[in-house]
């Protein structure tokens, strides 16, 4: 039965297109966001600098590194639900819930006192957090609803 959507339905999506397409918006996101950091670094003392950067550099990283070799989290979560190992279990669960909770982290922590600078930086925050909700939501609905 044809959508009324103009031919379009919920599950025509490419998931390895999404998944890059929102990590390459979060990869933008942490950019921004340590950018907004360093404009702020003459008001920040040298241990809230450092903790902040090091914050967003290391979500920097792990989405870049994920973007960079195409990795999505379907396997992932497979792996993480079908091990018994802890440590094994525990290596796949940061590689599927770091962006989210970093973004969790990195929005309850980090506070900037410029009023432009503090709304830019939370409105990336706001964004890169809905995306990994919604990309680790997708994950989620792939491997239990679909069965890929």
């Amino acid at each position: 039965m044809p959508s009324s959507a103009g031919g379009l339905s919920f599950d025509s999506y490419d998931l390895p297109y999404v998944v890059g397409m929102t990590r390459g918006v979060q990869v933008l996101c942490c950019i921004v966001q340590l950018l907004m950091i360093y404009s702020e670094s003459g008001s920040l003392s040298m241990f809230w600098f450092l903790l902040y950067s090091i914050l967003c550099g290391y979500n920097l990283f792990h989405l870049s590194k994920r973007w960079y070799y195409n990795i999505d989290g379907r396997y992932d979560l497979k792996q993480f639900v079908r091990e018994s190992e802890p440590t094994v279990r525990v290596q796949y669960g940061s590689a599927i819930f770091t962006p989210t909770l970093m973004g969790l982290i990195i929005f309850c922590t980090i506070e900037l006192q410029n009023g432009l600078v503090h709304s830019i930086f939370k409105l990336a925050t706001i964004v890169q957090l809905l995306l990994a909700v919604g990309q680790l939501t997708l994950e989620f609905y792939e491997v239990y609803v679909k069965g890929n």
